[in-house]
């Protein structure tokens, strides 16, 4: 893949989904956060109903512990000993004691309808001209509901029926609550009779509404009662009620042991739900507001979170479109001109303006295109010098000069029936061919010192004894390779230059041969004339490229001095590396010493 793709890649993964993700958690943090918020708002609220509720059904509930003593009802449910059930005083009796019953409905404006049972079956009632709910029925058929049994195994303590709870006693229209207690004679505590008691539900609507704030939960906020089924007893809407909370929503809020709140779908909506156990009766009181209404107020702090995203979303693409592609282009322009250099255009350069790195990138680049292009140059040059020490090479491995010398020295010695330095003198001179003649570029150190050796012995004869030499070499050296002719160029420098108008035997060759930790170590040593400053300078000039027209006279220059120092220095560097090779100290009239270093290479590929 590409530079750019892999930027635009990177983009998306490390710029714009994290954006966008971020976003979104901070979004569902929001909704988490708020729904936490309203469900402690909405608890405080439940509590506060459910205890306005549980109060208004204690007080009640403490009405009729007094009634239950009353003399309205004692009496009334006592009247069997007083009067014949068929006199037609009785008759009488009964609608004197209803007309005492009354004054219950006026204890309390919630009351709306009284109903005495007595044990015999007759039937006492009192109600105000409010519409009721409650169908008497014979006393004998209402012991037949499952009510009758539930109310007196309570001995006395109430038992509340929610608005439609068992219709078939209690109506419909309107919702009542009802209570049944079962009356006993606060003497004896027989069992006197049943005491059926609605209350108006006007009250309890109104406790609902209150906590109710439509403009900031919504039109469809509601408070609804239910029962332990999930049956709607009361709803502050008015519009559930009768039906099973179960058609709406998804949970059971009538399950609820104490406090509970979620985020759900109410008839369609979103919502949220909290229910509350008001701790009597199983009943569960329910508070249903639209998440939508809830969250109005928080629209804007979510709109500035997406307008916030939008821009920073913006932002990183105008930064990858004005700067990383801006980069990217620039590394690609570079790339494209490397693959021009990989092709052999040395003369390519980039072009790059402003003040960033990506300057420093094109400058480098041109630089080492540069340097490349210098580096060839000197390679070429380097070749051309190489090739031109192995012509001088051969040049000077067999002079003719030379050559001739020794065998008319061999011929003098022949005449004077010199045998025994004929031998020595055809030795030398074999030995000497035989290492010229080598088909090796690298030979033993031992054939080394043994050419140079014969080399010495023969100039020595030749010159009639004008200088001594001395070979000091370790017998750890002898094991080492090292590029051949190289000791005869330095001795045959001191034998030429060096020892030029000395007394006989005046000259001193000194061959000291010593290993070190990484490297042999040569010092070719004499007592001659030495190099004055600009001889040395010139030598050490050795990366100087002769011009071409002047390789000739170069050529023949070696024939008649030999190889010549400068060859054999060129010769080591190229052959072993810049940190190899000839080193000369020397002055006039002190002489000159020549040290040469190479690595240790054992001979055993040799």
């Amino acid at each position: 893949m590409n530079l750019r793709p892999k930027l635009m890649l990177a983009f998306i993964l490390l710029v714009v989904f994290p954006m966008i993700g971020l976003g979104i958690v901070s979004f569902l943090n929001t909704e988490t956060v708020l729904e936490k918020k309203y469900s402690e708002q909405t608890e405080i609220s439940l509590k506060a109903v459910g205890g306005n509720i549980k109060y208004f059904f204690k007080e009640l509930d403490q009405l009729s512990d007094g009634n239950l003593t009353s003399s309205e009802v004692q009496d009334t449910l006592n009247y069997s000993k007083y009067y014949s059930r068929d006199d037609a005083s009785t008759l009488i009796a009964i609608n004197q004691s209803e007309k005492e019953m009354k004054r219950i409905l006026f204890q309390h404006p919630a009351v709306s309808y009284v109903v005495l049972y007595a044990m015999d079956g007759t039937m006492f009632r009192a109600f105000r001209n409010d519409p009721t709910t409650f169908r008497p029925i014979a006393f004998e058929a209402l012991k037949d509901q499952p009510l009758y049994n539930e109310t007196i195994q309570l001995g006395g303590r109430p038992k509340w029926i929610g608005p439609y709870e068992h219709q078939e006693l209690t109506g419909v229209e309107p919702p009542l609550f009802t209570q049944l207690r079962l009356v006993k004679d606060y003497e004896t505590l027989a069992d006197l009779g049943l005491m059926i008691t609605q209350y108006k539900t006007e009250e309890v609507y109104t406790m609902l509404n209150t906590f109710l704030n439509p403009e900031a939960e919504g039109p469809n906020a509601r408070y609804v009662i239910v029962n332990t089924e999930g049956l709607v007893m009361l709803d502050s809407g008015k519009h559930f009620e009768g039906t099973n909370i179960a058609d709406y929503s998804s949970e059971l809020p009538q399950n609820t042991t104490d406090y509970s709140s979620s985020r759900l779908r109410f008839n369609g909506d979103d919502a949220l739900v909290s229910s509350y156990n008001l701790g009597f009766n199983g009943w569960v009181l329910v508070s249903v507001k639209s998440w939508d209404s809830l969250t109005n107020e928080n629209e804007r702090f979510v709109q500035w979170i997406g307008m916030i995203t939008i821009l920073c979303l913006l932002s990183a693409i105008l930064f990858n479109i004005f700067f990383v592609n801006r980069v990217a282009k620039s590394i690609i322009k570079v790339v494209r001109k490397m693959r021009l250099v990989e092709q052999g255009l040395l003369d390519i350069r980039v072009n790059a303006q402003g003040k960033d790195e990506t300057v420093l990138l094109a400058n480098s680049f041109n630089s080492m295109v540069e340097r490349i292009g210098e580096l060839l140059t000197e390679v070429r040059t380097e070749q051309e010098r190489k090739q031109h020490a192995e012509m001088m090479l051969m040049q000077a491995q067999i002079k003719p000069h030379f050559l001739f010398n020794t065998l008319e020295s061999i011929n003098a010695l022949a005449a004077q029936n010199e045998g025994g330095k004929i031998m020595m003198m055809v030795r030398r001179l074999s030995n000497l061919l035989r290492t010229s003649m080598h088909h090796t570029e690298e030979i033993f150190l031992s054939q080394e010192i043994e050419h140079v050796r014969s080399y010495l012995e023969i100039q020595k004869y030749r010159f009639e004894d004008l200088f001594t030499y001395e070979l000091n070499v370790s017998e750890e050296a002898f094991d080492y390779s090292i590029l051949k002719l190289t000791l005869q160029p330095l001795v045959e420098n001191s034998i030429q230059h060096g020892f030029e108008g000395l007394e006989d035997g005046a000259g001193i060759i000194t061959i000291d041969v010593s290993v070190e930790a990484h490297q042999v170590v040569i010092m070719v040593s004499d007592n001659g004339h030495g190099m004055n400053e600009q001889t040395l300078k010139k030598f050490a000039e050795r990366n100087q490229q002769l011009p071409s027209g002047k390789r000739r006279n170069a050529a023949e220059l070696g024939e008649r001095r030999g190889l010549g120092l400068r060859n054999v220095a060129d010769r080591l560097r190229i052959h072993y590396g810049p940190s190899y090779g000839l080193r000369i100290c020397s002055a006039e009239g002190y002489g000159t010493v020549i040290r040469c270093t190479i690595p240790k290479n054992r001979g055993e590929r040799l």
